[in-house]
């Protein structure tokens, strides 16, 4: 957050958090490598459909309507959470998952009123809360929406980004939908595919922690 504030240009902004990234989260496995890749291409693609619909915009783009830092901020966030949490993945219900994931992507795709985002994407969070609410998933989605909280209003008041008509502290509640849903997606369909290729649960994390003392 302090690099994203206080860093000037884009190209500064970058180049800090790659190394501040390189000295904590020390050293990746190929796993977590190709899963930073996808992450980054994946929200990048979803990035561009909401820049294009207006939902925010960046005040100093490079490519795509974004500064390129933007274009690796999704990896970050979610090999952070990953590593802070660790925790075992649910391999149940996988169709409702998907379903559920699928409706929240076309949301924040196609729909640029932010009321209406809101409520779509409340009642898909709801629904996927009242479907999949294990220990893990709450953290999973509690963690991401107070990560999201810091992150989007550093990012609003240092001037990075801003929303159209935005309400008082200049951002829209959708945001809790936003990071609250991806954390729990991120339980639900990505550590699965973390743990078929790891070859096990994450040892590490709060989570994985808890479970060992209980």
């Amino acid at each position: 957050m302090a690099i994203l504030a206080f860093v000037p240009t884009n190209l500064g902004k970058l180049a800090a958090l790659l190394v501040l990234w390189a000295l904590t989260f020390g050293r990746l496995t190929k796993v977590e490598a190709v899963f930073f890749v996808v992450v980054c291409v994946f929200f990048t693609g979803m990035n561009a459909a909401s820049l294009a619909q207006g939902i925010f915009a960046f005040t100093e783009p490079d490519v795509l309507r974004m500064p390129v830092w933007e274009l690796f901020m999704w990896g970050f966030y979610l090999l952070h959470t990953r590593r802070v949490l660790g925790g075992k993945a649910a391999h149940d219900r996988r169709p409702a998952v998907w379903a559920l994931a699928l409706a929240y992507s076309a949301a924040f795709s196609t729909i640029h009123d932010g009321n209406t985002l809101l409520a779509v994407t409340g009642v898909l969070l709801a629904i996927g809360l009242m479907l999949f609410h294990e220990r893990e998933d709450l953290a999973y989605t509690g963690y991401m929406i107070l990560l999201g909280a810091l992150i989007e209003y550093s990012g609003v008041l240092s001037g990075n980004w801003f929303y159209p008509d935005p309400p008082p502290g200049g951002v829209p509640l959708w945001f809790i939908t936003l990071w609250g849903g991806v954390g729990l997606f991120m339980r639900r369909l990505v550590l699965p595919i973390l743990e078929r290729f790891e070859g096990g649960p994450n040892e590490n994390g709060l989570l994985a922690q808890a479970a060992s003392q209980a």
